[in-house]
C-alpha cells in the first residue's frame, strides 16, 4: 500500500513540476506571429521603413516556434491596396519578420525584412492550418 501511495505522490509531483515548467516557458515566450499587437507593429514598420500604405497581410506563417525559446521566425505576404483590384491581381511580396522577447515586462523587438515578389497563396483549409499549427 505504501508503494502505491509513493507512486501516486511521485506521479503527482512530476505532473505539477512539468505543468509549472510549461507555464513558466509560456509566460516568458514572445507573442505569436499572428498576435494582434505584432501584426500592428509589423504594419507600422512596413509603413515607416518601406513606405507601404494601406496593406493586406496574407498567409501569416510561423517558420520557427519560440514556445520554449525567446523568439519566433515568421513569414507573410504583403500587398498595397491600390484602386479597385482583385487580390489575385495585386503585386504580392514576401515579408520575413522576427519577434524577440526581451523579458516578461518589456516589449518584444520586431525586425522586418521585405523580400521579392511572390504569387498569392491560396486560402488554407481548416485542416491545413491545424496541421501547420501542430507542426505536422
Amino acid at each position: 500500500m505504501s508503494a502505491m501511495r509513493f507512486g501516486w505522490s511521485f506521479g503527482l509531483g512530476v505532473v505539477v513540476l512539468v505543468g509549472a515548467g510549461v507555464l513558466y516557458a509560456h509566460r516568458n515566450a514572445p507573442p505569436s506571429c499572428r498576435d494582434r499587437d505584432v501584426i500592428t507593429r509589423v504594419s507600422e514598420i512596413l509603413h515607416d521603413q518601406f513606405h507601404l500604405d494601406s496593406i493586406f497581410l496574407n498567409d501569416v506563417t510561423t517558420v520557427s516556434d519560440g514556445f520554449f525559446g525567446d523568439s519566433y521566425e515568421c513569414w507573410a505576404q504583403v500587398a498595397e491596396i491600390k484602386g479597385n483590384l482583385n487580390a489575385g491581381n495585386m503585386p504580392w511580396r514576401a515579408v520575413a519578420y522576427r519577434i524577440v522577447s526581451r523579458g516578461r515586462d518589456a516589449e518584444p523587438t520586431i525586425t522586418v525584412e521585405l523580400r521579392g515578389t511572390v504569387p498569392l497563396a491560396p486560402p488554407q483549409t481548416f485542416w491545413a492550418r491545424l496541421m501547420g499549427r501542430l507542426g505536422v
